[in-house]
């Protein structure tokens, strides 16, 4: 495989083929999900047929079998949770799957869903209705090898059209497509999310110049949320042969993750991009080689005291500060409370301020993103017990307080009033040399004893005081939307409730 430098990666937009697009809805089924703010909204699913032209940027495109027009044809599944009726809204959050299933939805919306769409199993009321209810449709098509039966595994940088050609569709582009095709609406706002292995594919779509639309070179998704991001890319297209590593959709052995500047290289097209590391991106996925504050004008970076793997939405207070197994292959399989910090608030309120910051109509009443905020950082740990290290790197780690918790970034009102400490913060093996190798994005936890947490705060009245003031901090700066607060201390209450009543 050719050594191809990063530069070359930037490819002038006349490069790209104006051929590429989606040539077919197909619609499986429609859901009635619920009515928001007197809105009526609809599930549908279905497969986008599509072509990949030669010209793109694809490895291995050129050995794939092709149609009369030279064009390798594709199919993938979709879906879209949108108003019934077209037009209602104006802004549309295209998530990249994660091995297959909507993971970003399901802590928005707090609904237990999983798998492809077609199989996806969606609650009426959608959970809590986050979305639907700040006026923002949802989507998702499927990109992956093995997941998308249009995608092969000699050539998975397919996906990457296959997701940017969705999106041109959601934009309103029906070049290729009948006038008896279904609709699926028109979005003048399009951001990109992705929380951990999809975020590295949203990294990935971005540094290898797919933000390019094909017909005209305008921007294809205003903005995008790179959960745990932090500059890592996945080896499944031209990135992956200048490390000579063969396409598979999750790290190359030893890669480094791309700074900001070598990430953003299409200023006139790059989305507005959020990056976020969680505590434990540092210890696993190197999270402190990109945290700068030198950035593009149009990049926030946020670092957050959460766990890459936060406990489950919905968990029963009762059982998030009891010992729970993290995993057969975790831990030298031996059963360990898991660290519950949560960060569902605050991508609530990043998805909605990115929305603002890239001019959409829907949340206009919102704020815009506030300034990037990084932890302080020190030297890594000797032991490698629960760190991964980085051939060549020097990596850091937060620096810690009283309760073990990181000094700076985005203070959570649970770090800054704990009832425990997050302590080992990642559990072994901390490992990315295999894709199912997870165990380093959860971290272990140790409650407060119960008269620990009565000698620090005195009663729960005090205690919720403090929580309180931290949640109105974060509000006034901008790090968290007034709407969850009310959610927040509720969930604060019955945390204490449950420490404080311990033996």
């Amino acid at each position: 495989m050719p050594v191809i430098g990063l530069a070359a990666l930037i490819a002038p937009i006349a490069a790209f083929a104006a051929g590429s697009g989606i040539t077919r809805i197909t619609v499986a089924g429609r859901q009635d999900v619920g009515t928001f703010n007197g809105v009526p909204y609809t599930r549908t699913w279905g497969t986008l047929s599509g072509v990949v032209a030669p010209e793109e940027k694809v490895e291995g495109l050129g050995a794939l079998p092709k149609n009369g027009a030279g064009d390798y044809p594709y199919v993938s599944a979709f879906e879209i949770i949108a108003p019934a009726r077209e037009g209602a809204n104006s802004t549309v959050l295209v998530e990249a799957e994660n091995r297959g299933s909507p993971v970003m939805i399901a802590i928005l919306d707090h609904v237990h869903v999983a798998g492809v769409p077609a199989k996806a199993v969606y609650p009426q009321g959608l959970g809590n209705g986050f979305l639907a209810n700040s006026a923002i449709s949802y989507a998702r098509v499927s990109w992956q090898t093995g997941i998308s039966a249009g995608v092969p595994a000699t050539a998975q940088g397919v996906g990457e059209v296959i997701v940017r050609d969705f999106a041109r569709l959601l934009g309103g582009d029906r070049e290729n497509l009948g006038r008896a095709t279904p609709g699926l609406g028109r979005y003048a706002t399009r951001p990109l999310g992705g929380i951990s292995q999809s975020a590295w594919f949203v990294d990935t779509f971005i540094a290898e110049g797919f933000n390019v639309d094909p017909s005209g070179g305008r921007r294809v998704f205003d903005g995008a949320i790179a959960i745990d991001g932090t500059g890592n890319w996945l080896a499944l297209n031209r990135l992956a042969a200048t490390q000579h590593a063969a396409q598979v959709p999750y790290f190359a052995p030893n890669a480094r993750p791309l700074m900001a500047r070598q990430l953003l290289t299409h200023p006139a097209t790059d989305p507005f991009y959020v990056d976020v590391a969680n505590y434990t991106d540092f210890y696993r996925v190197h999270a402190s080689m990109t945290d700068t504050t030198d950035l593009p004008a149009a990049m926030r970076r946020y670092d957050w005291p959460s766990p890459h793997h936060p406990m489950p939405t919905g968990t029963d207070a009762t059982a998030i500060f009891s010992p729970k197994r993290a995993g057969g292959a975790c831990n030298n399989g031996v059963a360990v409370p898991l660290n519950p910090t949560v960060y569902d608030s605050f991508l609530r309120t990043l998805v909605v301020e990115l929305a603002h910051q890239v001019g959409s109509s829907d949340t206009m009443s919102a704020p815009g993103l506030p300034p990037t905020t990084l932890f302080r950082l020190g030297p890594a740990p000797a032991s490698l017990a629960h760190f991964n290290p980085l051939a060549g790197v020097r990596l850091k780690v937060p620096l810690t307080a009283r309760d073990a918790e990181p000094v700076g970034g985005v203070r959570f009102p649970a770090t800054v009033v704990p009832l425990g400490k997050p302590t080992p913060v990642s559990l072994p093996p901390v490992v990315t040399s295999v894709i199912t190798g997870v165990c380093g994005n959860i971290g272990q936890w140790q409650a407060l004893t119960k008269s620990e947490v009565i000698r620090r705060y005195g009663n729960e009245t005090q205690y919720l005081k403090l929580y309180a003031e931290a949640t109105g901090r974060l509000i006034s700066s901008g790090y968290l939307l007034a709407s969850e607060r009310k959610s927040m201390l509720s969930q604060a209450a019955a945390d204490y409730t449950v420490v404080a009543q311990k033996d």
